[in-house]
């Protein structure tokens, strides 16, 4: 039995999520925050989250969790075939994972959490988030899906990413996606995937929960 631990707020938490469900994977949901606590470091090293229990053995980090599932349950690929289409993957899956949520961080921690974000954060966040999906665009084919023409782990990482890239859009009150040409057909095409309608559902659950509970912290 394979156990996720994490936030369904989290873009790589949902990444993983997602890669699960499309192997067909039975796994369970086990709801925690990251944190500094030694019984999460103890399975989680830098105290993130997602990491996974398999049978009594801890894994973390997402991108080795869904190599991890590629390798483990080879049937319902998402990897293409060859080492070119493979390291394509890897390298979109990058751009998400190490440009695109982390420059969108600061906007929704202020949305959820209350943050600080002055000017100057909106004003660097927005260019930084600009620039990562700029890159992304570079690479993106579309044919239908990111990097191949059948649905692979970037797909999830896109998946996974861009609700926190349209709630930073709210936020600062700019249409982010405009640069990615082809994103709108794009999403829908992911939303028409059990896969990602059931973590996009989830999420939205979630956020809206933590949302109604930081109003009421802040009327109190």
């Amino acid at each position: 039995m394979i156990t996720l631990y994490g936030l369904p707020l989290s873009p790589f938490y949902n990444k993983v999520k997602i890669a699960l469900f499309e192997k067909g994977v039975n796994f369970e949901e086990v709801l925690v925050r990251p944190s500094q606590a030694p019984e999460v470091l103890q399975h989680s090293p830098m105290g993130k989250i997602p990491w996974v229990d398999i049978n009594g053995v801890s894994l973390s980090e997402s991108t080795a969790i869904v190599e991890w599932l590629e390798d483990a349950y080879p049937t319902a690929a998402l990897m293409p075939p060859t080492p070119n289409g493979r390291a394509r993957v890897r390298q979109m899956m990058s751009m998400w994972d190490l440009y695109v949520v982390p420059a969108c961080m600061p906007v929704t921690r202020h949305r959820i959490f209350g943050a600080p974000l002055d000017d100057a954060m909106r004003a660097d966040a927005q260019a930084a988030i600009a620039r990562a999906l700029k890159a992304v665009a570079r690479l993106a084919r579309f044919t239908p899906w990111l990097v191949d023409e059948a649905f692979t782990l970037a797909d999830a990482a896109a998946a996974g990413a861009l609700p926190m890239v349209e709630l930073a859009g709210e936020v600062l009150g700019v249409d982010l996606l405009a640069d990615l040409p082809g994103v709108g057909e794009y999403r829908q095409l992911l939303l028409r995937r059990q896969s990602v309608a059931r973590s996009w559902s989830d999420r939205s659950a979630v956020l809206a929960q933590m949302l109604e509970q930081a109003a009421k912290q802040a009327m109190a």
